[in-house]
């Protein structure tokens, strides 16, 4: 055979060997070569406290080691004996000046033993105990005194709404518990002063035009679609203009208390660890709500109103002026990049 030819025949099928390589990459592989988007860096404060950390007698094991951070499981024996000997209010005491909160299956919004990326329970009558920490809040925007907080780890898990059916965010569960349940829990009574009613905007679904409900009143809210993207305020805010690219800035992860009632973690590459957070816009009809994925992507369309893992991410406006807070570390788009 002609040497030319068996030459040509091999470039031939290195080239298609080589493309073959390129379009069999993993999509993870894909990923890392995309540029990142510009990088956000967050003001933040702490202000009020919610249970966190998990406070146990020995090894720990129900939750993934990738899926907690510095702080979540404190280990202390001792500790641990006083909570079990312990006077309960609530489900709340007080042992050396530091608030706890307890808290079994029955508390929980799910449970289970064997649920994968969930809090692995394996006896849902024995009580878990949780120390109250700090909520660490990003400051979106400030005005003045007053200023736009989100918070920077979701501090618990709830539904949208408790039943099936159409519903929006100025009748659904998740508002209610945020103003009342949450909003007792996280603050003193000094602290619920310092925090503004917010008039909250409720436009109709950016991609299906579903009706989102009327504008509310709110101390504590969930963002829509227009504070996350798809708008001068969503950019203003420190995201990305586009509900897709896995924008780094949509990225959060849950406390360890908020995974014990039922929040869901990622174990994909990069991001392993984070959870998803619902919006307070509807999706493609009023029994679905817009969510935001565990890579920082948007889902219009939606997810059911009674999804029970999906975290929450609370929002609230504070006069500065009034309240009683500290200054915190700043916290950078990119942090949760691995």
């Amino acid at each position: 055979m002609d040497k030319r030819i068996v030459l040509i025949r091999k470039l031939t099928f290195l080239i298609i060997c080589g493309l073959s390589l390129l379009t069999s990459c993993s999509k993870d592989d894909m990923e890392d070569e995309q540029p990142l988007q510009k990088v956000t860096r967050w003001e933040c404060i702490l202000f009020g406290s919610y249970p966190a950390n998990e406070v146990v007698s020995g090894s720990f094991s129900a939750v993934d080691d990738y899926a907690l951070v510095d702080g979540d499981v404190i280990t202390d024996a001792s500790l641990y004996h006083q909570l079990e000997q312990a006077e309960w209010t609530d489900n709340d005491t007080e042992i050396g000046g530091r608030r706890y909160h307890r808290l079994n299956g029955a508390g929980a919004v799910s449970c289970s033993t064997n649920r994968e990326q969930h809090y692995r329970w394996t006896d849902t009558e024995a009580w878990h105990y949780f120390a109250y920490a700090p909520i660490k809040w990003r400051i979106l925007k400030q005005t003045g005194d007053k200023a736009v907080l989100l918070a920077d780890r979701m501090p618990d898990t709830c539904p949208f709404n408790d039943s099936y059916n159409d519903t929006s965010w100025s009748d659904c569960s998740l508002r209610r518990w945020l103003n009342g349940e949450f909003f007792s829990r996280a603050f003193t009574e000094q602290e619920r002063s310092a925090i503004e009613e917010t008039d909250v905007k409720n436009a109709p679904n950016y991609y299906f035009s579903t009706d989102c409900g009327p504008d509310t009143k709110d101390r504590v809210f969930v963002l829509s679609e227009s504070e996350t993207f798809s708008s001068p305020l969503a950019v203003e805010y420190g995201f990305s203009n586009s509900d897709s690219g896995n924008d780094p800035a949509r990225r959060f992860r849950s406390t360890l208390y908020a995974k014990c009632r039922g929040a869901w973690w990622t174990p994909v590459k990069r991001y392993c660890g984070t959870s998803f957070w619902m919006m307070r816009s509807v999706g493609y009809t009023k029994s679905n709500v817009v969510y935001v994925g565990e890579s920082g992507d948007t889902y219009n369309r939606g997810i059911v109103v009674t999804c029970n893992d999906a975290a929450v991410l609370p929002a609230i406006t504070l006069d500065l002026s009034k309240a009683d807070y500290q200054p915190a570390d700043p916290v950078y788009s990119t942090d949760i990049i691995q």
